[in-house]
């Protein structure tokens, strides 16, 4: 946390068109984009600090002590905040004088912008939290009015705060629960999503473009045709921002092979055993071991045919992924990760490690099938009860860090089942 007068004029330092001069007793602050300068006393900045070193902190963006609590959120919509939310100065305040509590929904306090601008100083969200282009009516504003510098600041991030005070002294997880119970209230009668971020990988989906084509002129038209309906899917994964959602997304397009795939297995196996030179028709154990194969492998229940659908996603990897491929692109994306998911499993699914060094191709495939398949059982059953289960917001962290895995098994899949333009 930032702890002095020189971390605080290196942090401001790291602001585009902002230059930062010192003097004895003051800090000058030059911004060039609104040809407008500050001049804020270091006594003031050391009040600041202080207030700040005060504060606790929980997961990555959460400040708080006994009587207060401020956290980072966001708006999961496609349209700019919807300022019919707030009434007074982009702020929604409601009081619970009952209780002796306050919300208040709102741009960010001066200490909690310090805090963030050091959280990201070194980090990818950097752009997604600041707007370095002042708008035309930005400009305009600050010529006719005074703003202090933290009132500009805080115009030109791109966040709001959720701040809770309380009269009496409170633990940081009764905190938690009012600020789960008041964004609650306000997305029921809004019918707007807004979702305390506790990481900052939360503000924003991950991002693929930096190993892709992102330019318009180095992308080649089609060679391939594709199959619409796994595009479809894909391109629905790739479209939202929710992460459950996404992980679902690509689930489908593998899990549309199932059905063929697994049936196709069935027969090659159910051929071997019948034209094997040990197999014979007229001895009655070996028809016996035929007909406990073929329960094992298929079920019928409620006139519909069941089958192992873990199975199926094991055959379909097995099929269409070519496992060096898939590790070049994992490499290429962030090279740790394949050390990720050998050292740990999915706590809230229970998914298996997986080893991408085994020399055995079947079992890493065995790894992952059971990785992704237990994985979209606890989002798809994610219930009370004895079974592990994904519980919206508190795991989409983990659930992010198996995106990039079942994305570029989707991909492979997408390609290799595509045919040749001619």
């Amino acid at each position: 946390m930032i702890g002095n007068i020189r971390d605080f004029k290196d942090i401001l330092s790291k602001l585009p068109y902002l230059s930062v001069y010192e003097e004895k007793d003051k800090l000058i602050l030059d911004y060039e984009r609104l040809d407008k300068s500050w001049e804020i006393e270091k006594s003031a900045i050391e009040d600041l600090l202080e207030k700040l070193k005060e504060k606790k902190i929980k997961d990555e963006t959460i400040l708080y002590d006994e009587y207060s609590y401020e956290a980072l959120v966001k708006f999961e919509i496609s349209q700019p905040v919807p300022f019919r939310l707030f009434f007074d100065e982009e702020r929604l305040l409601k009081d619970d004088p009952t209780n002796g509590i306050v919300y208040e929904l709102s741009k960010p306090t001066d200490e909690y912008l310090l805090f963030i601008l050091d959280a990201l100083r070194e980090s990818e969200y950097w752009a997604y939290i600041f707007r370095f282009f002042p708008s035309r009516v930005m400009k305009e504003r600050v010529s006719r009015e005074k703003l202090e510098f933290f009132e500009l600041l805080s115009k030109i991030t791109r966040i709001y705060t959720l701040k809770i005070k309380s009269r009496e002294s409170m633990s940081s997880d009764r905190f938690s629960k009012l600020a789960t119970s008041f964004l609650f209230n306000l997305s029921y009668n809004l019918d707007i999503a807004i979702i305390e971020v506790k990481f900052l990988h939360e503000l924003t989906r991950y991002r693929i473009t930096r190993i892709r084509r992102s330019r318009i002129d180095e992308i080649e038209p089609p060679h391939r045709i594709y199959n619409h309906d796994l595009v479809y899917h894909y391109q629905m994964a790739i479209s939202t921002d929710s992460v459950p959602l996404q992980f679902l997304s690509f689930y489908h397009v593998i899990e549309h092979f199932f059905h063929d795939i697994y049936h196709e297995d069935l027969i090659n196996t159910l051929k071997a055993k019948i034209t094997s030179p040990d197999f014979s028709y007229k001895r009655k154990r070996d028809l016996e071991n035929l007909i406990k194969l073929i329960s094992q492998k298929i079920k019928y229940k409620d006139e519909e045919l069941l089958y192992n659908e873990q199975e199926a996603l094991y055959l379909t990897l097995k099929k269409y992924v070519r496992l060096d491929n898939l590790i070049a692109k994992l490499r290429e994306y962030d090279e740790l990760l394949m050390d990720y998911y050998q050292k740990n499993k999915v706590s809230f699914s229970k998914g298996t490690p997986t080893n991408f060094s085994l020399s055995d191709t079947e079992k890493i495939f065995k790894q992952i099938a059971d990785r992704i398949y237990k994985t979209r059982n606890s989002i798809v059953h994610s219930k009370e009860g004895g079974k592990p289960r994904y519980v919206p917001f508190r795991h989409d962290k983990e659930l992010a860090m198996e995106i990039p895995l079942i994305r570029f098994i989707t991909e492979e899949i997408i390609i290799n089942t595509s045919e040749v333009i001619e």
